[in-house]
Protein backbone atom coordinates (compact mmCIF):
# COMPACT_ATOMS: atom_id res chain seq x y z
CA UNK A 1 0.00 0.00 0.00
CA UNK A 2 1.48 3.34 -1.03
CA UNK A 3 0.50 6.72 0.38
CA UNK A 4 1.43 9.29 -2.31
CA UNK A 5 3.01 12.60 -1.34
CA UNK A 6 3.50 15.65 -3.56
CA UNK A 7 7.23 16.23 -3.94
CA UNK A 8 9.65 16.70 -6.82
CA UNK A 9 12.43 14.13 -6.83
CA UNK A 10 15.68 13.99 -8.85
CA UNK A 11 15.68 11.99 -12.09
CA UNK A 12 18.07 9.50 -10.52
CA UNK A 13 15.44 8.69 -7.91
CA UNK A 14 12.79 8.13 -10.59
CA UNK A 15 15.07 5.71 -12.42
CA UNK A 16 16.21 3.83 -9.33
CA UNK A 17 12.80 3.54 -7.74
CA UNK A 18 11.15 2.51 -11.00
CA UNK A 19 13.66 -0.32 -11.37
CA UNK A 20 13.18 -1.49 -7.78
CA UNK A 21 9.38 -1.23 -7.77
CA UNK A 22 9.43 1.65 -5.28
CA UNK A 23 6.97 4.51 -5.75
CA UNK A 24 8.76 7.49 -4.22
CA UNK A 25 7.48 9.73 -7.00
CA UNK A 26 5.65 12.99 -7.51
CA UNK A 27 1.87 12.86 -7.69
CA UNK A 28 -0.43 15.59 -9.00
CA UNK A 29 -3.16 15.03 -6.38
CA UNK A 30 -3.11 15.83 -2.67
CA UNK A 31 -2.31 13.05 -0.24
CA UNK A 32 -5.22 11.12 1.13
CA UNK A 33 -5.72 11.59 4.88
CA UNK A 34 -5.10 8.37 6.85
CA UNK A 35 -8.20 6.31 7.58
CA UNK A 36 -9.73 6.54 11.06
CA UNK A 37 -8.85 2.87 11.53
CA UNK A 38 -6.49 0.46 9.91
CA UNK A 39 -5.82 -3.26 9.53
CA UNK A 40 -2.19 -4.28 9.60
CA UNK A 41 -1.05 -6.89 7.06
CA UNK A 42 -1.33 -10.42 8.40
CA UNK A 43 -3.79 -9.61 11.17
CA UNK A 44 -6.43 -11.90 9.71
CA UNK A 45 -8.86 -9.06 9.06
CA UNK A 46 -9.80 -8.71 12.71
CA UNK A 47 -11.37 -5.77 14.48
CA UNK A 48 -10.17 -2.38 13.34
CA UNK A 49 -8.43 0.03 15.69
CA UNK A 50 -6.76 3.42 15.36
CA UNK A 51 -4.18 3.60 12.57
CA UNK A 52 -0.68 3.19 14.07
CA UNK A 53 1.49 6.23 14.73
CA UNK A 54 4.40 4.23 13.32
CA UNK A 55 3.18 1.82 10.60
CA UNK A 56 5.96 -0.72 11.23
CA UNK A 57 5.80 -2.50 7.88
CA UNK A 58 8.82 -4.40 6.53
CA UNK A 59 10.04 -3.05 3.18
CA UNK A 60 8.63 0.46 3.74
CA UNK A 61 10.68 3.60 3.04
CA UNK A 62 10.39 7.16 4.39
CA UNK A 63 12.06 10.08 2.62
CA UNK A 64 12.93 13.18 4.65
CA UNK A 65 14.19 16.61 3.65
CA UNK A 66 16.87 17.53 6.19
CA UNK A 67 17.57 21.21 6.88
CA UNK A 68 20.89 21.83 8.64
CA UNK A 69 21.37 24.63 11.15
CA UNK A 70 23.15 26.68 8.43
CA UNK A 71 20.12 26.37 6.11
CA UNK A 72 21.58 23.80 3.70
CA UNK A 73 19.37 20.86 2.75
CA UNK A 74 19.77 17.21 1.82
CA UNK A 75 17.68 14.06 1.58
CA UNK A 76 17.56 11.19 4.05
CA UNK A 77 15.99 7.77 3.46
CA UNK A 78 14.85 5.40 6.22
CA UNK A 79 13.98 1.83 5.18
CA UNK A 80 12.77 -1.16 7.19
CA UNK A 81 14.36 -4.34 5.84
CA UNK A 82 11.96 -6.97 4.54
CA UNK A 83 13.21 -9.75 6.85
CA UNK A 84 14.21 -10.08 10.48
CA UNK A 85 17.76 -11.00 11.44
CA UNK A 86 19.53 -11.77 14.71
CA UNK A 87 20.31 -8.60 16.68
CA UNK A 88 23.93 -9.53 17.45
CA UNK A 89 26.36 -7.41 19.41
CA UNK A 90 26.29 -7.93 23.18
CA UNK A 91 23.65 -7.97 25.90
CA UNK A 92 20.31 -9.63 26.54
CA UNK A 93 18.89 -9.21 23.01
CA UNK A 94 21.88 -10.41 20.97
CA UNK A 95 20.14 -13.70 20.07
CA UNK A 96 16.71 -12.14 19.49
CA UNK A 97 15.28 -11.38 16.04
CA UNK A 98 14.56 -7.82 14.89
CA UNK A 99 14.17 -5.74 11.73
CA UNK A 100 17.19 -3.72 10.53
CA UNK A 101 16.14 -0.10 9.89
CA UNK A 102 18.63 1.58 7.55
CA UNK A 103 19.32 5.30 7.19
CA UNK A 104 21.03 6.41 3.97
CA UNK A 105 21.54 9.44 1.75
CA UNK A 106 20.03 7.73 -1.33
CA UNK A 107 17.36 5.06 -1.82
CA UNK A 108 19.14 1.72 -1.69
CA UNK A 109 22.44 3.43 -0.93
CA UNK A 110 24.98 2.44 1.73
CA UNK A 111 23.72 2.85 5.27
CA UNK A 112 24.95 5.65 7.51
CA UNK A 113 23.36 3.89 10.47
CA UNK A 114 21.48 0.68 11.13
CA UNK A 115 19.07 0.27 14.04
CA UNK A 116 17.65 -3.08 15.11
CA UNK A 117 13.98 -2.38 15.84
CA UNK A 118 11.08 -4.52 17.00
CA UNK A 119 7.45 -4.06 17.96
CA UNK A 120 6.86 -4.88 21.64
CA UNK A 121 3.22 -4.43 22.54
CA UNK A 122 2.26 -0.81 21.79
CA UNK A 123 5.89 0.25 21.59
CA UNK A 124 8.49 0.28 18.83
CA UNK A 125 11.87 -0.20 20.52
CA UNK A 126 15.55 -0.14 19.58
CA UNK A 127 17.87 -2.93 20.70
CA UNK A 128 21.08 -2.07 18.82
CA UNK A 129 22.49 0.77 16.69
CA UNK A 130 25.49 0.59 14.36
CA UNK A 131 27.10 3.68 12.80
CA UNK A 132 29.17 3.55 9.59
CA UNK A 133 31.72 5.84 7.94
CA UNK A 134 31.78 6.93 4.27
CA UNK A 135 33.58 3.71 3.35
CA UNK A 136 30.91 1.50 4.88
CA UNK A 137 33.07 0.51 7.84
CA UNK A 138 31.39 0.33 11.24
CA UNK A 139 32.80 2.94 13.62
CA UNK A 140 30.40 2.64 16.57
CA UNK A 141 28.29 -0.19 18.00
CA UNK A 142 25.72 0.42 20.74
CA UNK A 143 23.43 -2.11 22.43
CA UNK A 144 20.46 -0.91 24.52
CA UNK A 145 19.32 -2.74 27.65
CA UNK A 146 16.54 -3.48 28.15
CA UNK A 147 15.67 -1.25 25.19
CA UNK A 148 15.54 2.33 23.92
CA UNK A 149 12.07 3.68 23.11
CA UNK A 150 11.43 4.75 19.52
CA UNK A 151 7.75 5.59 20.10
CA UNK A 152 4.93 4.47 22.41
CA UNK A 153 1.57 4.24 20.62
CA UNK A 154 -0.56 3.21 23.59
CA UNK A 155 -3.68 5.26 24.45
CA UNK A 156 -2.23 6.37 27.79
CA UNK A 157 0.98 7.56 26.12
CA UNK A 158 -0.69 9.52 23.31
CA UNK A 159 -3.19 11.54 25.34
CA UNK A 160 -2.53 15.26 25.72
CA UNK A 161 -0.17 16.01 28.63
CA UNK A 162 1.01 12.42 29.22
CA UNK A 163 4.55 12.33 30.61
CA UNK A 164 6.84 9.45 31.53
CA UNK A 165 10.48 8.37 31.85
CA UNK A 166 12.25 5.90 29.59
CA UNK A 167 15.39 4.58 31.31
CA UNK A 168 17.90 2.29 29.64
CA UNK A 169 21.57 1.37 29.63
CA UNK A 170 23.69 1.88 26.51
CA UNK A 171 26.65 -0.45 26.05
CA UNK A 172 28.89 1.64 23.76
CA UNK A 173 31.71 0.04 21.77
CA UNK A 174 33.66 2.42 19.50
CA UNK A 175 35.71 0.45 17.00
CA UNK A 176 39.36 0.77 18.02
CA UNK A 177 38.42 2.42 21.32
CA UNK A 178 37.46 1.44 24.83
CA UNK A 179 33.91 0.24 25.57
CA UNK A 180 31.75 2.10 28.09
CA UNK A 181 28.36 1.70 29.74
CA UNK A 182 26.04 4.70 30.18
CA UNK A 183 22.67 4.75 31.96
CA UNK A 184 20.29 7.27 30.40
CA UNK A 185 16.83 8.53 31.35
CA UNK A 186 14.73 10.37 28.78
CA UNK A 187 11.58 12.25 29.72
CA UNK A 188 8.81 12.00 27.13
CA UNK A 189 5.86 14.42 27.13
CA UNK A 190 2.88 14.76 24.78
CA UNK A 191 2.81 18.53 24.33
CA UNK A 192 0.20 18.97 21.58
CA UNK A 193 -2.22 17.50 19.08
CA UNK A 194 -1.33 19.72 16.14
CA UNK A 195 -2.39 20.17 12.51
CA UNK A 196 0.96 20.28 10.71
CA UNK A 197 1.50 21.60 7.16
CA UNK A 198 4.67 20.50 5.38
CA UNK A 199 6.41 22.07 2.35
CA UNK A 200 5.21 20.72 -1.00
CA UNK A 201 2.36 18.68 0.51
CA UNK A 202 -1.12 20.05 -0.07
CA UNK A 203 -2.88 18.42 2.87
CA UNK A 204 -1.71 19.04 6.47
CA UNK A 205 -1.18 16.14 8.85
CA UNK A 206 -3.05 15.69 12.11
CA UNK A 207 -0.20 14.92 14.49
CA UNK A 208 0.60 13.95 18.04
CA UNK A 209 3.60 15.99 19.22
CA UNK A 210 6.12 14.42 21.58
CA UNK A 211 9.04 16.11 23.26
CA UNK A 212 11.90 14.21 24.85
CA UNK A 213 14.90 15.35 26.84
CA UNK A 214 17.44 13.83 29.17
CA UNK A 215 16.19 13.63 32.73
CA UNK A 216 17.39 12.38 36.07
CA UNK A 217 15.29 9.35 36.90
CA UNK A 218 14.35 8.30 40.44
CA UNK A 219 16.27 5.28 41.68
CA UNK A 220 13.24 3.01 41.16
CA UNK A 221 12.21 4.40 37.75
CA UNK A 222 14.05 1.85 35.65
CA UNK A 223 12.62 0.18 32.56
CA UNK A 224 12.34 -3.39 33.69
CA UNK A 225 11.10 -5.89 31.15
CA UNK A 226 7.95 -6.47 33.19
CA UNK A 227 6.68 -3.03 32.19
CA UNK A 228 7.73 -3.17 28.54
CA UNK A 229 10.32 -0.44 29.07
CA UNK A 230 8.00 2.08 30.72
CA UNK A 231 8.12 3.89 34.01
CA UNK A 232 5.13 5.41 35.75
CA UNK A 233 3.60 8.64 34.54
CA UNK A 234 5.50 11.60 35.98
CA UNK A 235 2.61 14.00 35.47
CA UNK A 236 0.06 15.20 32.96
CA UNK A 237 0.72 18.93 32.71
CA UNK A 238 2.26 19.85 29.34
CA UNK A 239 4.67 22.74 28.74
CA UNK A 240 2.96 26.01 27.82
CA UNK A 241 3.33 27.74 24.45
CA UNK A 242 1.60 31.04 23.71
CA UNK A 243 0.69 32.40 20.27
CA UNK A 244 2.49 29.76 18.17
CA UNK A 245 2.27 26.11 17.30
CA UNK A 246 5.29 24.01 18.21
CA UNK A 247 6.21 23.79 14.52
CA UNK A 248 6.04 27.58 14.12
CA UNK A 249 8.17 28.02 17.23
CA UNK A 250 11.00 25.80 16.04
CA UNK A 251 10.85 27.25 12.52
CA UNK A 252 11.17 30.74 14.07
CA UNK A 253 14.34 29.72 15.87
CA UNK A 254 12.91 29.26 19.36
CA UNK A 255 15.10 26.83 21.31
CA UNK A 256 12.99 23.83 22.31
CA UNK A 257 13.80 20.23 23.29
CA UNK A 258 13.90 17.45 20.71
CA UNK A 259 10.36 17.42 19.28
CA UNK A 260 8.74 14.67 17.21
CA UNK A 261 5.53 14.94 15.16
CA UNK A 262 3.79 11.62 14.42
CA UNK A 263 0.74 11.22 12.17
CA UNK A 264 -1.43 8.11 12.32
CA UNK A 265 -0.96 5.96 9.28
CA UNK A 266 2.21 7.78 8.19
CA UNK A 267 4.75 7.60 11.03
CA UNK A 268 7.13 10.38 11.99
CA UNK A 269 6.49 13.37 9.73
CA UNK A 270 8.78 15.92 11.40
CA UNK A 271 11.66 16.04 13.88
CA UNK A 272 13.22 19.27 15.13
CA UNK A 273 14.72 21.04 18.13
CA UNK A 274 17.41 19.99 20.55
CA UNK A 275 20.03 21.91 18.57
CA UNK A 276 19.82 19.34 15.75
CA UNK A 277 18.84 19.58 12.04
CA UNK A 278 15.15 19.60 11.12
CA UNK A 279 13.72 16.59 9.26
CA UNK A 280 10.44 16.83 7.33
CA UNK A 281 8.67 14.03 5.48
CA UNK A 282 8.79 14.46 1.69
CA UNK A 283 8.18 10.96 0.34
CA UNK A 284 6.77 7.65 1.55
CA UNK A 285 6.16 4.10 0.39
CA UNK A 286 4.30 1.76 2.72
CA UNK A 287 4.40 -1.93 1.88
Amino acid sequence: MTRPLIRKLPLAVFLLTAASGCELIQFDAPIEPPPPSDIEPGDGGGARGPAPLYPFRPGSTWQYTVTQLDGSTSLKFVTIDAKQVMVGGVGEHQLDMAYPVRTSAAPGGPANSLIMQQAVGDQIVNWREETFDHFGQMVLDVNFEPQQLEVDQSPERTRMGASWLDTYTAVIRPIGGFPSTVKTSEKWTVVAHELLPLPGIATPFQTIVFQKSEATAPADAGTGTGDGGRSADSGTRPPMLTGQTWSEAVDAGVMIPKTLWYARGYGKVKEAGGGQPTEELSGLELK
